[in-house]
C-alpha cells in the first residue's frame, strides 16, 4: 500500500493489492460467467485439452479429453459434485473436495477468498532464486487451508499450495477485457517430481452456459441413451449445425434438408460417451491418419439434448445442441 511499510502490510492488504493488479474487483465482479480452453502437457509429453466453464461463485464444470487417455469431467451444479473418468463415476462428498471445487468457481481464487470470507494470515515472507514473496494463508470455515505467495513488487499471485502438498506455480498472465488471466500454469503432485503445464488456449468471457453442462446425468453408469445417439439435431451456440446421426454417420444438411456434407462415425471410441468421425471423402480414400479424423465426447445430456467437447489435431472446441425429433 501507498506509503506503508511491506513489513507492516496486513494479510487481506496483500490480498487486495494482488487484486488491484489483477484489475480490480470491480472489473472482476462484472464477469458472471466464463469458458476456457487450455493446453494440458502431461509428464509424459501426451497432450489433453481441458475447458473449464463456470458461473462465477455457483457453478463449475472442467472437461479433460485427449486421444490417448480416458476422457475426464468434474460437475459441480451448486450443490453435488460428480467426476466421470472414463467409465467409472464417483460422487463426491469430502469436505476437501468440496472446498477445492468451490474456489474454481472463480478465476481468480484471491476473490475466491473474499467472497467465501477466508481466514487471511499473513506468515514470514519467503525469498526463492528469482522472487522474494509474501506469504498467506487462506483458510475456511471447515479447515481447508491454502499457502499463496505473492511477488513482493506487483502483488501478483506466483504459487499456491494446497492441503495435500501439491502446487500450482503461475508462470506468465495475460490481461482480457483488463483482468488477468493466467496463460501458463505449471502443477506439481507431492513428493513427485512429475510436473503438469497447462497453457491458455481461449477464453470467452461471459457467454450463456446452459445448466445441461453443470449437471452429471449419470448415477453409476456412463451410458449414452439411444434417443441421443441416433436423431436430428440443431446446434443452440456457436456454429450454426444440423445434422441426422444414425448407427453409422451424420448427414449434415442445410436450411432445405439437403444433405452437405457426411462424416462416418463410431462410438465407444475411447470410453462410453465418445465418438470418431472421419469425413466421407477421407473415409474413401482411406486416409486413417490422427488429423483426417475428430473425436467428440458427449459431456452431458437430458430429455431435450446434449452437449459435447471436441477436438482434431489442431482444433477444439465445446457445443450444444437440441433433439428436433
Amino acid at each position: 500500500m501507498f506509503g506503508q511499510k511491506q513489513e507492516d502490510l496486513t494479510a487481506s492488504q496483500i490480498v487486495d493489492s494482488s487484486l488491484i493488479f489483477c484489475g480490480g474487483e470491480i472489473r472482476i465482479s462484472k464477469i458472471e460467467s466464463s469458458k476456457i480452453n487450455y493446453l494440458l502437457i502431461q509428464p509424459d509429453q501426451t497432450i489433453a485439452i481441458i475447458n473449464e466453464q463456470l458461473n462465477t461463485g455457483k457453478k463449475y464444470v472442467q472437461c479433460i479429453l485427449s486421444k490417448s487417455h480416458s476422457p475426464q469431467t468434474t460437475f459441480f451444479n451448486g450443490e453435488k459434485i460428480s467426476r466421470v473418468d472414463g467409465s467409472s463415476i464417483t460422487h463426491i462428498t469430502d469436505v476437501q473436495s468440496k472446498e477445492e471445487v468451490k474456489l474454481k468457481t472463480y478465476n481468480q481464487i484471491q476473490y475466491g477468498y473474499k467472497q467465501l470470507k477466508y481466514q487471511l494470515t499473513r506468515l514470514p515472507d519467503q525469498k526463492f532464486k528469482n522472487f522474494d514473496c509474501f506469504v498467506v494463508n487462506a483458510k475456511a470455515d471447515n479447515g481447508y487451508t491454502t499457502m499463496n505467495f505473492f511477488d513482493k513488487t506487483n502483488f501478483r499471485l506466483l504459487m499456491i499450495m494446497y492441503p495435500n502438498g501439491n502446487k500450482s506455480l503461475m508462470i506468465d498472465y495475460i490481461f482480457k477485457d483488463n483482468v488477468l488471466f493466467n496463460s501458463h500454469i505449471l502443477n506439481t503432485i507431492s513428493n513427485s517430481d512429475k510436473i503438469q503445464t497447462l497453457k491458455l488456449q481461449t477464453i470467452d468471457l461471459n457467454p450463456v452456459i446452459s445448466n445441461t453442462w453443470f449437471n452429471c446425468p449419470y448415477t453409476d453408469t456412463v451410458m449414452i441413451p439411444d434417443y441421443i445417439k441416433k436423431g436430428e439435431f440443431i446446434s443452440t451456440n456457436g456454429a450454426h449445425t444440423r445434422f441426422t446421426r444414425t448407427e453409422i454417420a451424420m448427414d449434415y444438411t442445410d436450411e432445405s434438408g439437403s444433405v452437405i456434407l457426411k462424416r462416418f462415425l463410431a462410438w465407444n471410441i475411447i470410453s462410453p460417451d465418445t465418438f470418431g468421425l472421419i469425413d466421407e471423402k477421407a473415409f474413401k480414400n482411406n486416409d486413417q491418419s490422427s488429423s483426417s479424423q475428430i473425436l467428440v465426447r458427449v459431456v452431458s445430456w437430458d430429455e431435450k439434448g446434449y452437449v459435447c467437447q471436441w477436438i482434431t489435431d489442431k482444433y477444439t472446441d465445446t457445443q450444444d445442441y437440441k433433439l428436433i425429433k
